[in-house]
């Protein structure tokens, strides 16, 4: 029984060893694939900053007004980045809070007129920022597209690679995947965007992703598929 375990082991690190040395055997093609896409968006990243003095009035007031006002400044999913409460020298307690919301362009039409009309002493709402990015799910699509035009790429080239070494067979054998910095924006004026009167028809925005990919096809060389089979 103490044999046919030792014997057992012996032949698992046999074989382990094996597969080790068997990588580097192989007969290996190194590719690199590049694959491209404009990830389109027609919304755009708004954030606010609110200045909020917490004077005569509950924590709780000043959330529940700020809320309200930003969904006056325009319809959209807002969500609160940051809350910060301070108090001064003299006592007196304020809220610097930053609000986020990604709205079509149909909503920034006198964005910096609104954030003005529903500002009042003691309370300020200022646009920090617009942004015309595509959300996580554009970016997230984009990049199933992008993966799959990878994995077609590589299957041309095996297919091709087997027809010119038929003996050979090569196989996919490993492929790394290299995501490169979305492209910048094109440049649009902020200014304009979020205080022009009238808004022009929608227009899709475009950022550029792209994908490299380190992929190796393997094959089997004959001396060796000769040992496997026998």
């Amino acid at each position: 029984m103490k044999k046919t375990t030792l014997f057992i082991f012996s032949m698992m690190f046999s074989l382990s060893g094996w597969a080790a040395d068997y990588s580097q055997l192989l007969n290996k093609i190194t590719l690199q694939l590049n694959s491209q896409q404009w990830i389109t968006t027609k919304t755009a990243l708004v954030s606010v900053a609110v200045n909020a003095s917490v004077t005569g009035q509950g924590i709780e007031k000043v959330q529940t007004d700020v809320m309200q006002k930003l969904n006056q400044l325009a319809t959209g999913d807002w969500h609160i980045l940051s809350f910060d409460r301070q108090q001064d020298k003299s006592g007196l307690e304020s809220v610097q809070i930053m609000a986020q919301a990604r709205l079509e362009q149909s909503n920034l039409g006198n964005l910096r007129d609104k954030a003005k009309s529903v500002s009042k002493p003691g309370e300020t709402f200022t646009i920090d920022s617009v942004q015309f990015t595509p959300s996580d799910a554009e970016i997230q699509q984009a990049n199933i597209s992008l993966r799959n035009n990878i994995y077609q790429q590589a299957k041309v080239e095996l297919d091709s690679l087997n027809k010119i070494y038929p003996d050979q067979k090569y196989y996919l054998y490993q492929i790394n995947f290299v995501m490169q910095p979305v492209m910048p924006v094109a440049n649009m004026m902020i200014e304009k965007v979020a205080s022009a009167s009238a808004m022009s028809p929608p227009l899709a925005v475009g950022n550029k992703q792209e994908l490299q990919a380190m992929v190796v096809f393997a094959a089997m060389p004959d001396v060796m598929q000769k040992l496997v089979h026998s």
